[in-house]
């Protein structure tokens, strides 16, 4: 299915896997809006790619700048939910509620009231891809908060793929993949902790953001598609 002029909004396209994302699909034809948070980020994403895509600051932990956001697009055929919520890492034993509480106000309910905004202008035939992560399907350590929030939005999209069918929705599962979020360690810290999960992983390196992003224009573009599930990440799941 081409996707040729169609419209289509990426929540969190502004770095990262959302970025890689929208190139691609800028790449295919389509009109994509990036939506995000900082203003400074947005411009140099567009920028990035020249001038092609359309930038929107909106925050999608608040109602009223999702609805102000649907309002400017007016129609879509396809959303892509790639915004990061709060992070939820650490011991079971040691995690506050309150952090967890928070990773799922922002995350899990930012998707869901998202797509909600979102659905009086989506075309009933389209299509929305969740983004989750690797922690809700491999038990990692100290990664339990990760796989609450995550899980529950692959639950969600899989039933959502039923109840707004003909709507299609597809959930991409990244594993460890280099993108801004882990820009905060120390340089050696992150270089290890990449270096030792490749070494464990089956394709021997960890994700780029267009691997990710490949997935995101599938799942967009191939109308047979929805209900699914794709565990994009490097092997980490495949039994040794």
């Amino acid at each position: 299915m081409s996707i040729t002029n169609q419209r289509i909004l990426i929540i969190g396209g502004s770095s990262g896997m959302g970025l890689a994302s929208a190139k691609r699909l800028v790449h295919a034809g389509a009109d994509v809006f990036i939506a995000g948070r900082d203003v400074a980020r947005l411009d140099a994403a567009v920028a990035s790619l020249g001038g092609k895509a359309t930038g929107i600051a909106a925050d999608f932990t608040d109602r009223a700048s999702l609805e102000s956001l649907m309002r400017r697009i007016d129609r879509l055929d396809h959303l892509v939910l790639a915004a990061s919520g709060a992070a939820a890492w650490g011991p079971f034993a040691q995690l506050p509620v309150e952090t967890l509480r928070n990773a799922l106000n922002t995350k899990l309910i930012g998707y869901w009231q998202s797509l909600q905004a979102a659905l009086p202008i989506l075309r009933k035939d389209g299509s929305v891809v969740f983004m989750t992560g690797a922690a809700s399907r491999v038990a990692m350590i100290g990664t339990a908060g990760l796989a609450a929030v995550n899980g529950g939005i692959t639950q969600m999209a899989q039933t959502l793929a039923k109840e707004l069918a003909p709507l299609r929705v597809n959930v991409v599962s990244p594993g460890l993949v280099d993108t801004p979020a882990y820009d905060g360690l120390p340089a050696e810290a992150k270089a290890g902790m990449f270096a030792g999960a490749a070494k464990s992983l089956p394709v021997g390196r960890t994700g780029e953001p267009d691997d990710i992003a490949k997935c995101v224009e599938m799942l967009v573009s191939n109308s047979f598609a929805t209900g699914m599930l794709l565990d994009i990440d490097g092997g980490a799941r495949t039994p040794l």
